[in-house]
């Protein structure tokens, strides 16, 4: 069985801190996703769009996912972002995964792809890596509509979650929720949390912020969860400056 059997909440995207050498600097790498472990985040991603993946080389990229793995210790979900340039690139990156024991992996499709390599990518990261899959949809990353996302999950059952980000948000999670909310585990939103309480509304059970307010946002949804709705659009609206300056 898997170490976590439902990932949900608010998981922290984390950035890709550099050496004055342009290497990835390991400590303060571990240092920030020992954060999202201390400050009750509910899991951690890396690398996506905030990690910066597109300027990470291969074996730096796999170097930082061992390092993160290494100080989490199993103390919180660990979701490693596979995407890449290439499909082969992104199947490297899920047999890493695979070998360092993430919990699960998340990609969009390449740049300047389709759809349909968007839908074989996916079929072949669940032949290179046995945990669950997340499909992240972006709007500039050959992004799926929602009769296709329900015909590649029919095809591929591990893609367990989504990552639905298309804007705007909401509109487009509770699309995918109609479609598809009683056959995969979570979907998260996008957006910094911008739109949080509405797409919470809509469907989603999840967001995945910068990890330098996800513990923030991570008390909005404990406390939406605990049945005080207005109490948890309060909290958001005192955060929104901070997430608008963010973004």
């Amino acid at each position: 069985m898997a170490r976590f059997d439902h990932l949900k909440g608010c998981f922290g995207l984390l950035p890709t801190p550099y050496t004055e050498d342009y290497e990835i600097h390991i400590p303060d790498l571990k240092s920030a996703a020992n954060f999202c472990c201390t400050s009750g985040q509910h899991g951690i991603v890396w690398p996506v769009m905030v990690g910066e993946f597109y300027f990470l080389g291969e074996e730096e990229r796999i170097r930082g996912l061992d390092a993160v793995m290494e100080e989490v210790n199993g103390r919180l979900p660990v979701v490693f972002g596979c995407s890449g340039v290439s499909l082969p690139q992104v199947l490297l990156f899920a047999r890493a995964a695979q070998k360092a024991g993430a919990d699960s992996i998340i990609a969009m499709a390449p740049a300047r792809t389709n759809q349909a390599v968007a839908m074989e990518m996916f079929r072949r990261m669940a032949d290179n890596f046995d945990g669950p899959i997340m499909l992240q949809n972006a709007g500039m990353y050959a992004p799926l509509n929602g009769e296709q996302i329900a015909g590649l999950i029919e095809e591929v059952p591990s893609i367990e979650y989504i990552k639905e980000e298309r804007p705007p948000g909401p509109k487009h999670i509770a699309e995918v929720y109609d479609l598809v909310g009683d056959k995969v585990k979570t979907i998260f939103g996008g957006a910094a949390g911008k739109f949080l309480p509405d797409e919470l509304t809509r469907g989603a059970n999840g967001c995945m912020p910068a990890c330098e307010i996800a513990d923030l946002l991570a008390k909005v949804m404990e406390i939406w969860w605990s049945g005080d709705e207005a109490a948890a659009r309060a909290m958001h609206t005192r955060l929104l400056p901070l997430i608008n300056l963010e973004t």
